[in-house]
């Protein structure tokens, strides 16, 4: 029977604690932690016997020494950036607390193979920057030869999933009727979740490329999803929030081009991914008349960025503004189109004949201009019908408005007019390297068939330009695969159309 108070020699370790031992102090055995290690709050190891079988391996210093049960649930957890960011950013002005690292993510084998030798790494980038960035250019070509394809920064997460991303991008999708969400696809998906803690302006490039790649083989709804998870991230790096929100600092002038670059890539596709289903909330903000457009595209890709150079929205367009930036206004119109469409914009006529000049003055000056950019025409030919789809797809608006429904007519002949003019026998959208192409105008194209298909009067010039259309959606379609969705959809037109 147990004296009151004294404890139980299977409460008691067999021998004292490493902590003890090493001071010469004398330990009372306690379990699970002796009360001087208590007391101080540390780390309390008492020596276990291992298996005789094992006595080799336990004769090591640091063998047989193990952490009490209370020792091993005390995990120490230190806080990220991040978190301190989002719960206390006056934190970091005064160095209060120890950070870590934001991820201890490595690069898996798998991704590593994916990735392949660095010549590979190599031509996919000359392929991204030969045929995607023509026309999407929100990464900076400079920084990316000179530090992303150093053996030291390939090891990053960050890097790989970027790296990652253009393969992705620059890869063809599976011909035939395979499905474009593909091993390498579901590789980058599942490998941006496990690096997005990386706080990193490259896992949001990777995200834009990942999301492009879905609106570009018509993967819904991932594609609207992914557009607003960047525009989260983007906010999260402190891109295009209140100046009142603590950021890191960014000290280069190509760096503030890259963030702001990447923003627009997001308003473009976050405009563009609702352009047949309008009244989904953007996730990007309306850009202001204020906001900085981006600057010269050549600089850009030499690594120099010129201040003097920068133009706003507000500024008039000029045959000297970057691709990027007639493009990034572009996006702009179709968010207020898109806007528009969205409300009842049957009693807003004012509001309709603005965007309606607007577009087309906007296509006017991209036409005629010694070295016209097709992708940004496309573009614009895409806000103008979406403008229009209301009245050239839907009956019942039609006879509810006929003024809006003439004037309609009359854009579309126009427009199949130009199609047949620029676009088919100067070959600048049918013809083309499929490669070379941007998703920008297979909307446009898509309506332009589905409204000449209905018409009651068949013109041999119009039902020729559709037929080029379509031929040009199955050469499309070996690159984007949205562009056989397509196909499909004008097929059932066909069906419907049939049967009333």
């Amino acid at each position: 029977m147990q004296t009151p108070g004294h404890e139980s020699s299977l409460d008691l370790a067999p021998q004292s604690c490493q902590s003890c031992r090493s001071s010469k102090r004398k330990c009372d055995k306690a379990l699970p932690r002796c009360s001087l290690c208590a007391k101080r709050n540390r780390s309390c190891k008492y020596w276990r016997p291992e298996p005789l079988s094992h006595s080799a391996t336990a004769l090591s210093p640091e063998r047989g020494w193990y952490p009490s049960p209370l020792d091993e649930q005390a995990d120490i957890q230190t806080i990220d950036v991040p978190t301190i960011l989002f719960l206390d950013p006056a934190l970091l002005q005064h160095s209060l607390l120890e950070t870590s690292p934001t991820t201890g993510t490595t690069v898996p084998q798998d991704i590593l193979e994916l990735l392949g030798d660095l010549d590979g790494i190599q031509l996919t980038a000359t392929r991204f920057f030969k045929h995607i960035h023509q026309w999407m250019p929100f990464i900076s070509k400079k920084r990316f030869y000179d530090l992303y394809l150093q053996p030291s920064f390939r090891s990053r997460p960050d890097v790989a999933l970027l790296l990652l991303a253009l393969k992705l991008i620059t890869t063809f999708p599976p011909a035939g009727s395979r499905s474009p969400r593909t091993a390498l696809y579901n590789s980058a998906k599942h490998f941006y979740l496990k690096v997005e803690e990386s706080f990193s302006i490259l896992v949001l490039q990777a995200g834009v490329l990942v999301a492009l790649y879905e609106l570009g083989h018509g993967i819904y709804p991932a594609a609207f999803l992914s557009i607003g998870a960047c525009a989260r991230y983007a906010h999260a790096l402190g891109i295009n929030v209140s100046r009142t929100v603590p950021t890191r600092r960014v000290l280069t002038l190509v760096e503030v081009e890259e963030r702001r670059r990447a923003w627009w890539a997001i308003v473009i596709l976050d405009r563009f991914v609702s352009i047949g289903c309008p009244g989904r909330p953007f996730a990007t903000a309306d850009p202001k008349l204020d906001d900085y457009l981006p600057s010269d595209d050549a600089a850009w890709d030499q690594g120099t960025v010129k201040p003097d150079r920068f133009s706003t929205l507000s500024s008039p367009m000029t045959g000297h503004m970057s691709k990027f930036a007639l493009l990034c206004q572009a996006a702009r119109l179709l968010g207020q189109v898109l806007h528009h469409l969205s409300t009842d914009f049957t009693s807003e006529d004012d509001v309709w004949i603005q965007l309606d000049r607007t577009l087309q003055s906007m296509l006017a000056a991209a036409l005629n201009i010694d070295c016209p950019d097709y992708d940004q025409i496309t573009f614009v030919y895409s806000a103008i019908v979406a403008l229009y789809t209301p009245w050239l797809s839907s009956g019942a608006v039609q006879e509810m408005d006929s003024h809006h429904s003439q004037r309609a007519k009359v854009i579309l002949q126009q427009i199949t007019e130009r199609i047949n003019a620029n676009l088919i026998e100067r070959q600048c959208f049918l013809g083309r390297d499929p490669e070379d192409m941007s998703p920008w105008g297979l909307y446009f194209a898509y309506r332009i068939c589905g409204a000449h298909m209905r018409t009651s009067s068949k013109a041999p010039h119009d039902l020729e330009v559709v037929r080029r259309l379509r031929e040009g959606f199955m050469d499309i379609d070996v690159r984007w695969n949205v562009a056989g969705v397509y196909l499909k959809l004008l097929e059932a037109q066909e069906a419907i159309n049939l049967e009333v």
